[in-house]
């Protein structure tokens, strides 16, 4: 349907969460970030040449910085959670230094924590999360699900249980992941999933049946099954292929929280393997989309791989946004929902956006979507949307398409003023310039930024006043030109030292 959601982003989730998604638009997350392995996960892929050769699909290393500390030191002087965060990465730090080791789980924490943040208010009032982890760090995540979700809306920790081929190592075979499913309040979407009956389960119904006992249970067992079906199956010990648990509400008791009827994806044999180092089963995708959303759902997974979220979604008709940093795997999740999914191929349901980090990329992405590279520009610069208008919104936009929070001091006071943002993808004319000047007066901002690629600035430099503001520091331009280029280079515009507050999130520092 037209006005569907169907995307996949490549980029920082960080950056994809804060900047580029509706709040409250989205119904489930689930999420499956890398587990602090400590290891390169590399795919074989064999060339021209029929000789394999391992291209890198993620990292999943981290280390302690002095970065970390600056952003640690944030999050403790900052509102709630933050803190409450940051004392379970404290935590962290602390047991890491005793023992001597580099502090990587403390800054795995740090990161998740950042992203976790970012994820919430995206999520609406039926909406639910479910975090994919394994048993090395889940009990520092679930402590920080508590402080962001709430712990009053935890609702299960799922533990999905596996075989596969034996470690050597002087322990118990490690042999399940942890699912962390948290709901966002009581009016969270949740269906009532059934346990797949066992065999035993047949016989015991099937005994109770022709016994006369529970009539009702069997009238009501008799009506979905033609019981004569399944004798055989009760004989054999085996359940038929089509026996849908689903509909098996006459006696089959709800789904417990230990899932250990999904295999995991085993060798290259495996149909559905696509070769991704930590592919997850479609089965065990499909059973969360349909436990915690609805039909034209929206739903997200910022930590994408190699698609199975979305491949799920789509078969179970819901929307989806699938975001992951690395571009192979926006190429392989694509490839994959086109090669399964041809009609949405045919119908241009699918928008493919990458984070731009050259002049190339930008100008791409401004002639593919020039709405999505406002968002992005905005972002990158540090810039928010105007009252109830988000950057890149469509519609007419007044010449304003984004604003830039500043914290000016003068006379040793501080005060909030506001830098107006302009975008352009193409030609800049004379009268936008005038006109961005017009926008400043209205609106009482200090500052109205043209943001353009570098050919069209002489435009800029031609028709901007030459009037400026002060503050205790120094005198800025009020109209000034400023280049995709120097953005991409992480340069700024002549702005105070301290601007950019970004949804509640972090203030950038010059």
């Amino acid at each position: 349907m037209p006005g569907e959601i169907r995307r996949f982003y490549r980029g920082d989730c960080l950056d994809i969460l804060r900047e580029y998604i509706e709040p409250g638009s989205v119904s489930l997350i689930y999420l499956d970030p890398p587990f602090n392995s400590n290891s390169r996960y590399n795919l074989p892929f064999k060339g021209r040449d029929k000789i394999h050769t391992a291209v890198e699909a993620f990292v999943d290393t981290w280390t302690w910085t002095a970065r970390h500390d600056t952003r640690l030191a944030e999050f403790r002087r900052s509102p709630a959670p933050r803190p409450a965060l940051a004392t379970v990465i404290d935590f962290a730090r602390n047991a890491e230094v005793t023992t001597g080791e580099a502090g990587n789980l403390a800054a795995y924490l740090l990161n998740m924590a950042e992203r976790l943040l970012a994820m919430k208010p995206l999520l609406n009032r039926r909406g639910s999360v479910y975090l994919h982890c394994d048993p090395t760090a889940s009990h520092y995540l679930k402590l920080m699900m508590d402080a962001v979700f709430g712990r009053q809306n935890f609702r299960n920790e799922i533990v999905w249980c596996y075989r596969g081929m034996p470690s050597k190592a002087q322990r118990f075979q490690r042999k399940h992941d942890i699912i962390l499913f948290y709901a966002v309040s009581q009016e969270s979407t949740f269906h009532v999933l059934r346990d797949a009956p066992t065999a035993g389960s047949l016989k015991t119904f099937e005994s109770a049946r022709r016994r006369g006992y529970n009539t009702n249970l069997s009238k009501r067992m008799v009506t979905v099954f033609d019981w004569a079906k399944y004798h055989q199956a009760i004989e054999d010990g085996k359940i038929p292929a089509d026996l849908n648990p689903l509909e098996f509400s006459g006696g089959s008791p709800p789904m417990r929280d230990w899932w250990d009827d999904i295999r995991i994806l085993g060798g290259p044999r495996n149909k559905e393997r696509l070769g991704y180092p930590t592919q997850k089963p479609l089965a065990l995708l499909e059973r969360i989309i349909k436990a915690s959303s609805n039909p034209g759902d929206l739903v997200l997974d910022p930590f994408c791989g190699c698609g199975t979220t979305v491949h799920a979604a789509e078969k179970l008709d819901r929307q989806w946004i699938g975001v992951d940093i690395s571009r192979f795997s926006v190429g392989l999740m694509h490839e994959r929902v086109k090669s399964n999914f041809p009609h949405r191929l045919a119908q241009k349901a699918i928008t493919v956006i990458g984070l731009p980090e050259t002049v190339a990329e930008a100008r791409a992405l401004a002639q593919q979507d020039r709405f999505e590279f406002e968002k992005w520009a905005c972002g990158k610069i540090g810039a928010n949307g105007m009252g109830k208008r988000r950057p890149g919104t469509r519609g007419a936009d007044g010449g304003l398409d984004g604003i830039i929070e500043l914290l000016v001091i003068r006379d040793g006071k501080i005060f909030s003023e506001t830098a107006i943002v302009q975008i352009k993808s193409g030609r800049v004319s004379a009268d936008s310039v005038r006109a961005l000047a017009e926008v400043v007066r209205q609106t009482g901002a200090v500052s109205g930024i043209m943001l353009c690629f570098a050919d069209q600035l002489t435009t800029v430099e031609n028709q901007r006043s030459n009037e400026v503001w002060h503050d205790d520091e120094r005198s800025y331009p009020v109209i000034q030109g400023f280049s995709i280029e120097d953005l991409l280079a992480d340069k700024r515009p002549i702005l105070p030292r301290r601007y950019g507050l970004r949804r509640g999130a972090r203030m950038t520092a010059g």
